[in-house]
C-alpha cells in the first residue's frame, strides 16, 4: 500500500487557500488498488485543493492513456484519458454516506486518501464498451474464433420454416393428446 501513500493529502496542517498536487497513475498504482480491468496506464493527475474553514474543494484533472483489452478480440487497446471532476469535502461528526459529489469527514480527520476517488474517476473516463474503432483493427484470428455460426448456417436459420406444431401431423397429435388429457381430467 506504500504506492498509494502519496495520494493521501494531509489537509489539517495546510493554511486556508489554494494548494496544488500532482500524481501519476501507472502500473504500480493499478496493482496497489487491486485493479483487474486495466492492463496499464500513463495518466498525469493534477489536483487543485481549495481549503476554507467549512470545507475542502478538490478540482481533479487527468490526462494520459490507459491500456485495456478489446471487448471484441481481447487484444491490447490504448484509450486516451481526459477527465475533469470536482469533489467537495465537508465535515460532520455524524456518519453520512458519500453521494458521489460530497464526501463527509469527521472533524478529527487530518488527511484524505484520494487514491480510490482518482481510480474511480479514471474508470469513469473510459468508455463502457472498449473496442477498436473498426472490426478491421481487431485481431482477425480471434474474431473468427468468436463467430458462432457460419454464413451458410446463419442463412439456413434465418429462412422461415413451416410451423410444424401449429398444423400438420404433429399439430393433430398435440390436439388429440390435449383432448385426451381434458377428458381424463373431467372423469376424476
Amino acid at each position: 500500500m506504500s504506492a498509494l501513500r502519496e495520494f493521501c493529502i494531509p489537509f489539517k496542517g495546510l493554511k486556508s487557500g489554494s494548494h496544488h498536487f500532482e500524481f501519476k497513475i501507472d502500473k504500480a498504482f493499478l496493482e496497489a488498488v487491486g485493479d483487474e480491468e486495466l492492463i496499464d496506464a500513463d495518466v498525469d493527475v493534477e489536483v487543485e485543493m481549495t481549503k476554507t474553514a467549512q470545507m475542502l474543494t478538490f478540482e481533479v484533472g487527468m490526462e494520459g492513456s490507459a491500456w485495456v483489452e478489446c471487448d471484441r478480440c481481447l487484444d491490447e487497446l490504448e484509450y486516451p484519458v481526459e477527465a475533469d471532476d470536482t469533489l467537495y469535502v465537508k465535515f460532520s461528526e455524524e456518519e453520512i454516506e458519500f453521494d458521489g459529489e460530497v464526501l463527509w469527514l469527521n472533524p478529527a480527520d487530518d488527511e484524505l486518501d484520494l487514491a480510490g476517488y482518482i481510480y474511480e474517476t479514471l474508470l469513469l473516463a473510459l468508455p463502457y464498451q472498449r473496442v477498436h474503432e473498426s472490426i478491421e483493427e481487431c485481431n482477425q484470428e480471434m474474431v473468427a474464433r468468436f463467430r458462432i455460426v457460419s454464413e451458410e448456417e446463419f442463412e439456413e436459420i434465418a429462412e422461415p420454416k413451416e410451423n410444424t406444431l401449429a398444423g400438420g401431423d404433429n399439430g393433430n397429435a398435440l390436439a388429440a393428446l390435449r383432448s385426451k388429457l381434458e377428458a381424463e381430467e373431467k372423469e376424476k
